[in-house]
């Protein structure tokens, strides 16, 4: 068991009164039905099963979510996801085997037997998980009201998510990875789209979800299910405050060195961006971003990466033809700040 917090607040320029973040990871899970029935296992994956399209299978236990190790890698054409998995699994034996020769011949992958490949592996011994949070006091970020619990997806990092959040008084997020994947694999199994419940009120507009998929903005939910109600007056006579983005010259190609050593070639965009209502153009407000693209990803955690997204610069840096400095700066430090808030390390050629 760990124990790990962060003070957000140092990061903010004293934004808020409190900003804290903590985890509570490597927590045995209990697995009370699957301890003493066993696994159910079942296909899972994504993508259709027609031809041509990109799709994979492996296999899960319904109940508790844990894969086997190695997980599996099912023929497509033959599995279909949620069907129970039935099929030949790795013997323990060449499991074994397969350990020994790590640890005598330090491999970082254990040796596959050629008539293993493909199958699944054993359960594991001690499935692990974690709690998260975050507790934020007299944040000027944060106005309005909101309440709200999430159910993750079959590829969320957090099976459940809950908030509160009172105004800039107060707010409250907490999260689980790993604990509530019985529910997530009851109530959300296909797919990769969370579902929640949510009230709130901000921004003079009164917002709901019964269900909805958190991500609002490409949602095709029906309006009872998830939708808002304005009651703003400027709003209604005027038109919604509305952001929009406006390329402005040729993407340029940069490099961002991390303070960690590693370095990544990525292509830069200045855009224009106006925030103002449809019938007061001439009160919008102007201001500057620079989109950033790298393939592949940039990491900032195990196992993570991000291959798009968008920092702000100045207008001096524009009028001097400096954009394209003060971006990869920008993007070098915010890189670093979730490396450092995921205690993560690339690895170097020193590291072998």
């Amino acid at each position: 068991m760990r124990w790990h917090t962060v003070n957000y607040k140092a990061e903010d320029s004293g934004s808020s009164l409190v900003d804290r973040g903590w985890w509570l990871s490597d927590l045995p899970r209990l697995m009370l039905f699957c301890r003493l029935r066993g696994h159910r296992p079942v296909v899972d994956g994504f993508g259709p099963r027609e031809a041509g399209l990109h799709a994979a299978r492996w296999v899960v236990c319904d109940r508790c979510g844990v894969r086997p190790s190695p997980q599996g890698s099912l023929d497509p054409e033959k599995y279909q996801v949620g069907d129970p998995y039935t099929g030949p699994w790795i013997p323990l034996t060449r499991v074994a085997a397969a350990d020994a020769w790590m640890a005598l011949l330090g491999l970082r992958t254990p040796p596959v037997h050629e008539d293993d490949k493909g199958k699944p592996g054993p359960w594991p011994e001690s499935p692990r998980g974690g709690f998260g949070g975050q507790v934020v006091v007299g944040s000027r970020a944060l106005p309005g009201f909101s309440i709200g619990f999430e159910v993750g997806n079959c590829g969320s990092e957090h099976m459940l998510d809950m908030h509160l959040r009172l105004g800039r008084l107060l707010a409250i997020y907490v999260h689980t990875e790993q604990f509530g994947t019985w529910v997530q694999r009851r109530f959300n199994p296909n797919g990769y789209d969370s579902r929640e419940f949510r009230l709130a009120v901000v921004d003079w507009q009164f917002r709901w979800a019964i269900w909805g998929r958190c991500n609002s903005w490409l949602s095709t939910d029906p309006r009872w299910q998830q939708g808002y109600f304005s009651f703003d007056l400027m709003e209604k006579l005027f038109g919604p405050k509305r952001y929009s983005y406006e390329p402005v010259g040729d993407e340029q190609v940069g490099l961002v060195r991390l303070p960690e050593g590693d370095q990544y070639e990525v292509r830069l965009l200045l855009r224009r961006e106006r925030l103002g209502r449809p019938r007061l153009r001439w009160r919008d407000r102007l201001s500057w971003s620079v989109q950033w693209t790298a393939t592949p990803g940039i990491p900032y955690r195990e196992g993570r990466s991000i291959d798009s997204w968008c920092v702000r610069v100045d207008d001096e840096a524009v009028q001097e033809g400096t954009w394209q400095t003060a971006a990869l700066i920008a993007l070098g430090a915010k890189m670093s700040q979730m490396r450092t808030r995921h205690g993560y390390r690339p690895r170097t050629k020193e590291d072998g």
